[in-house]
């Protein structure tokens, strides 16, 4: 299963790739995850993925301990006794999420704007499609 999960994390950064067209861009940091991003140059894109144990320093630009990193890359959740899926960051008022998958923390992803983390649907939604805390939706 452990090949299973690099494949999926293989094409989300593929489709992540695809996703930024840095023909018009100025050179810099896009879709910035916690464990990868794209830097745009010259009009053309690189993937960078950090080495394991190094997140995303959005104050740097680059890959850093997560010690260095603020929320919500920079904070490791315990999964011991999680099930498998996504968890909203309630620390980070539902704008990301992190994933657990065998017991082990995944990482965290972040929404985009203005989205939260609803976990019924196991994705990001608008706030007032999510349930509270997360969201202002009715019961």
């Amino acid at each position: 299963m452990e090949h299973g999960l690099r494949v999926l994390v293989f094409a989300a950064v593929v489709v992540s790739a695809l996703a930024v067209d840095c023909s018009t861009m100025p050179d810099g940091v896009y879709e910035a995850g916690c464990r990868s991003f794209a830097r745009c140059t010259g009009a053309e894109v690189t993937i960078v993925d950090c080495d394991k144990g190094n997140v995303y320093n959005n104050a740097t630009g680059s890959c850093d301990d997560p010690h260095n990193v603020p929320p919500p890359c920079g904070v490791f959740r315990d999964c011991s006794n999680k099930k498998d899926g996504k968890y909203a960051d309630m620390d980070e008022h539902c704008r990301s999420y992190y994933t657990c998958f065998k017991g082990a923390f995944l990482g965290h992803n972040k929404c985009p704007a203005n989205l939260v983390f609803n976990e019924d649907l196991q994705t990001c939604d608008w706030p007032e499609s999510v349930k509270p805390p997360c969201g202002s939706k009715s019961p």
